[in-house]
């Protein structure tokens, strides 16, 4: 029987391995971006031990959630920290209060979806680094470093709505 376009196993698709430093390395699987979905991405992750995907950080232009399927993970929302496990379901609707991160605290692999709206334009904040991401125009289904701009600043002050504006 043949399949549905819409329709893909994560066992038929590319593994693409994410590792920047001794803090941060998974492996992810896009889900969606091979099944044609537009409006909702969601990516299969494994995470090692005492690793996470991504930094904290918080979203304005996007909302994420994340479903445990196995392992045992430290999740970080604002400054305080819960214990998940599988079948635990985490929101992380936009906005500074609701920054996030997950980490690995067990000694198996941690397996979760990450699930998140796919609005092509956002901000994110960094807490604990004090960087700020702009991403416009960006290709959802290859991600937001594909937007058209996208620029990671820190230490930028704050300035006047007005200011140099005739």
């Amino acid at each position: 029987m043949s399949r549905h376009p819409h329709i893909v196993n994560a066992k038929d698709l590319e593994t693409i391995h994410n590792q920047h430093n001794q803090k941060v390395e998974s492996k992810r699987k896009r889900l969606s971006a091979a099944a044609g979905g537009k409006e909702i991405g969601c990516s299969l992750y494994e995470i090692p031990p005492d690793k996470q995907a991504f930094p904290h950080h918080a979203h304005f232009g996007n909302e994420e959630a994340f479903y445990i399927i196995s392992g045992r993970g430290e999740c970080r929302i604002g400054d305080s920290k819960y214990e998940v496990g599988a079948g635990d379901y985490v929101a992380c609707p936009a906005g500074e209060e609701n920054a996030h991160s997950l980490k690995n605290i067990g000694a198996e692999p941690l397996v979760y979806l990450g699930i998140s709206t796919s609005n092509s334009t956002d901000i994110m904040i960094y807490p604990d680094s004090k960087k700020i991401a702009i991403a416009a125009g960006a290709n959802m289904q290859q991600g937001l470093k594909t937007a058209k701009y996208y620029k990671v600043m820190k230490d930028q002050p704050s300035v006047e709505y007005y200011l140099d504006e005739e």
